[in-house]
Parts: structure tokens; sequence; C-alpha cells
């Protein structure tokens, strides 16, 4: 199908696959306003969910909600984000960018408009007789979710549109790298925004960053590309399975976390997670046009793609979730740890800025070794964590694990999409949605874990201590019991780090033996993939 533009793009600057804008060679104003207009896209994603994470107790106070129906809030974010990259894919390939960014602009404006009306207590005025408040944030986290998912993509093809055609690939690096700007970024803005626990600042200023993002996005759209009709009846039974299951699977590792993992009824949502994901890939496996390649993903190359982003997703909730958990327990809040939260922007920054420059397709595994490795010597620095520790001690560790969260990602996109686009343009759904599965959902595993942990930790360490302590005057009682409360919790994150240390020394050893096997027997694990695309470059 012709695209639909009265300029006719040369051979070079047609888009490389339908659903995809087209390439044309801009002027070099253009490109640089292309460029900020995907950077500010790209921090506007990123803060749809960091200022959730950051802001979810205050939220919980704020509407007077259990920490349950807090959970529930977090659960509504995580089962949009994570299964609505198969339907946006399609939708782009359907109806074209300009439908697709109106229709993020769309549901990003909803979002944050409901979250700031919620939050003013304005709707409540007119309609809070009919509809409780908490489900109003319900319904604007699930919008977020969605909206975050689309303006990824259009921060990564915003960024695509701004870079040299020889570092177009960097572009791509730096629209995932941008979205990772928004939890510290969060940690950074929030204590300014939400003075003594009020809300409506916080979510005024993502208001306005929803007002930004549509004034530029209109001011320069991203240019036309080809469509064609791909929607097919069993896409949506396959997508229902599939969301279905995947929002289940997020109701558990949410929802454990807090009731715990003994809790009956979180059964049901395993077992619904198991039949949907695994009916919604049967669909897909014997479908003659499927959304998902299911026997692609299946490939050892492709398992071990997406084991590896899980687990370095998991270790990363090193800083996420234990450090700040363990800085939390200690009493420190948000306003205390905004120098913390500094560091960790600059490693971010530093670390996405290099992994723009130095990635190229030759050297993809070398770079995550690294990262998986600055992320052991910043657990091992963390083992000694004590009762008198300040987020100003935990600088140089997290400043290495920052850094490592953002620099694995660059290789680590770079050769998924290295093997897709090899395969062909069918199979990018596929490595997005593994993508972004690994992600969302390697993120909330690796929060429960630690959250497991550290509590049966705390218990032992507790008991323990109990049983040696000298309990004397009981008077004193509540003080000892205290204290020992404190000391059990510290002692606990000390066995988290060290074992999270221990995991990332061992996958730094199997990467590096990985690493030098191939170098000795002078293999490319991507010569394939690589040779493919050489040959396509030829054609053009």
């Amino acid at each position: 199908m012709p695209v639909s533009t009265e300029y006719q793009f040369k051979p070079h600057e047609q888009p490389f696959m339908v659903g995809s804008p087209a390439n044309p060679d801009h002027p070099a104003r253009r490109k640089v306003l292309y460029l900020l207009i995907g950077i500010i896209i790209g921090l506007t994603a990123g803060f749809q969910n960091g200022l959730l994470v950051v802001n979810l107790n205050t939220i919980q106070g704020e509407l007077g909600l259990t920490p349950v129906e807090g959970g529930w809030i977090s659960v509504s974010y995580n089962m949009t984000n994570a299964c609505i990259t198969v339907l946006l894919y399609k939708i782009r390939q359907q109806f074209g960018m300009s439908l697709f960014s109106k229709i993020a602009l769309f549901f990003l404006l909803l979002a944050t408009s409901l979250q700031w009306l919620v939050s003013s207590g304005l709707l409540t005025v007119y309609i809070g007789n009919l509809l409780d408040p908490y489900y109003l944030e319900l319904i604007a986290r699930g919008i977020s979710g969605i909206a975050a998912s689309a303006m990824t993509v259009l921060a990564i093809f915003y960024s695509l549109q701004g870079m040299p055609a020889a570092k177009r690939i960097s572009g791509m690096i730096l629209g995932f790298g941008l979205v990772q700007f928004g939890t510290p970024l969060s940690r950074i803005v929030s204590p300014y925004l939400a003075v003594e626990g009020d809300i409506e600042s916080l979510f005024l200023f993502q208001f306005g960053l929803a007002l930004l993002c549509f004034g530029l996005i209109n001011l320069l759209e991203l240019p036309p590309g080809k469509t064609d009709k791909v929607f097919e009846k069993l896409d949506i039974l396959s997508f229902t399975f599939f969301a279905g299951g995947l929002a289940a699977l997020c109701v558990f590792l949410v929802q454990g976390r807090i009731t715990w993992w003994t809790t009956p009824w979180l059964s049901y949502p395993l077992i619904i997670a198991l039949i949907g994901i695994s009916t919604a890939l049967w669909i897909e496996t014997h479908r003659k046009s499927p959304m998902l390649q299911v026997r692609w993903m299946r490939s050892r190359n492709i398992i071990a793609f997406m084991v590896t982003g899980a687990v370095m997703r998991i270790l990363l909730s090193e800083q996420s979730v234990g450090t700040a958990g363990l800085l939390t327990n200690l009493g420190y809040s948000n306003d205390q740890m905004v120098g913390f939260y500094g560091v960790v922007v600059a490693a971010t920054l530093l670390a996405l800025l290099i992994s723009i420059w130095l990635t190229k397709a030759t050297e993809l595994r070398r770079p995550v070794i690294f990262a998986v490795a600055l992320i052991a010597l910043g657990a091992w620095i963390d083992t000694g964590a004590s009762l008198n520790s300040t987020p100003e001690m935990f600088y140089m560790s997290q400043f290495f694990i920052a850094f490592a969260a953002v620099y694995f990602m660059g290789p680590m996109v770079f050769e998924g999409m290295l093997r897709a686009i090899a395969n062909g343009p069918a199979y990018i759904i596929s490595f997005s949605v593994i993508f972004s599965i690994s992600q969302t959902i390697g993120g909330l595993v690796g929060a429960a874990i630690i959250q497991a942990f550290t509590t049966i930790r705390t218990q032992t360490h507790y008991a323990d201590m109990m049983n040696s302590a000298n309990l004397g005057d009981p008077a004193t009682l509540p003080q000892i019991i205290q204290n020992v409360t404190r000391q059990a919790t510290v002692a606990a994150y000390q066995d988290l780090f060290f074992v999270m240390a221990v995991m990332a020394t061992v996958t730094t050893i199997i990467l590096l033996l990985n690493f030098a096997y191939n170098r000795y027997h002078k293999r490319n694990p991507l010569s394939k993939e690589l040779a493919i695309l050489a040959k396509m470059r030829e054609g053009k």
C-alpha cells in the first residue's frame, strides 16, 4: 500500500516496516526538535509509573485506603502496561502513526486529568455519591499503564527521527533509557510537590506534562508510514486470554507481597494466569498469521535473552526495593534522600550517554557482563550496611547499580532487535512483548522475592536475638523489642545484599565463561543475524 503523503520518499527514506514512520532526511534544526520532543515524551512516560511507586503510601493515606486496596492500584497500572504492547503494535500497523499518536495522547490526558480531579476533590463533589474516588483512581491507573506504554513507543520513534542514519539504533536505546529516569526523578521532585502529603500538586504537575506533550506532538508530528489490514478475528480471542493471564499474574505478584503468599485466594489468580497465558500461546502456535511467533520465542537464544533480561531486572531490585527499603526502615523519608537519588540520576544519565555512543552490533555481550559485574560490586559494598547507615554511605554502590541498570539495556535491546529483524518485521512484535514482559514482570518478581526474603529473615533474626536478649526490667521491654526489631531488620537486609552479591557474581562468571568460549572458538553469537542484515542493506 503506498505511503499516504504527497511527498515521495526516496528508497532509503521508506518506512522500515508497516506501522513505523518514514525516515526522511530532516534538516538539522528539525532533527534537534524531534530529539528534544522524544526526550520530553520519554520522561513523561517514565513519570507515569515513577510517581505512582514513590507516592503510593501518600495516595493510600489521602484516600483512606488499606494496603491491599493500595496494592490494587499498583496492579491496575502494571497489568495494562504489561499486556497492551501487542494491541498497540497492531493499531500502528492498521491505522498508522497519526491515529496512534492521537490515541496515546487521549489516554495520557484522560489518565492525568482523572488523577488530578480525584486528588483535588473536584470530581468527588459531582459524582462522589455515584462512584468512590478509589475506583476512579483504579480506572485512572489502568489508563495510565496504557498511556505509558504508548508514550514509550512515541519516545522511541521521535528519538529515531532525531538521530543520524548511522546512529539510528541509538534512538531506540535513548527511548527505552529515558523511561528509566522516571522513578529516581520522581523521588527528587515529590518532596517539593507533595508537601505535607498534599498530592494535588503532584498530579497537576503530571497533567501539565501531558499538556506539554500534547502541544509538542501536534506541533511536530511524526512522518507518515505504511498501513495494512492486520487485525483478525482470532486476535481478539488470543489477546483476551493473554491479557487476562498477565493481569492475573500481576495480581498474584503484587497482592502476594501484601497479604502473604499462603493466603488461600491467591491460588485463583495464579491458576488463571497459567491457563490464560498457556491458552493464548497455544492459539498463537496454531495460527496461520500469529501475532506472536511462539516457536521463535521458544528457541534457545530467545529463551536465554528473556531469562537474562528478567534476571537483570531481579538483580536491579537490590536498588529499587532493597536499598530503598532499608533506608525507609531506618527512618529516612523522600526529602532526606534527594541527594541519594541525585546520584542515581547522574549515574543513569552517564550510562545512557555512554551506551548511545559506544554500543556496537559486534560487541553486545561485553557491556552486559560489565553491567552485571557492577551490580555484584555494588551489592558486595552494601553488605556492610548497619544501624548507623545513612544515604550518603550508599552513594558509591548505588552509582554502580544505577549505571548498570541502563548500561545493560542498550545491548539487550540491540540484540533482541537484531534477532527479530533478521527473521522479518513480523517478529518485532514478539521481541517487544518479550522485552516488555521480562522487564515489567521481572521487576514485580524481584520486588516479591526481596519482600518475602527480608520478611522471613527478619523474623528469624528477631527470634534468635530475643532468645539471647537479657530482658531485665519489664518497664524497658518495649524499648528492647523496638531495638531488636531494628537490628533484625538490618541483619535481614545484610543477608539480602549478600545473596544478591553472590547471584550477581555467579551470573558474571557464567557470562564471562560463555564470552571466553565464543572468543576462543572465534564465534559471534549474532553472526547469522548480522549476515542477514548485511544482505538486506545490499538489497537496498
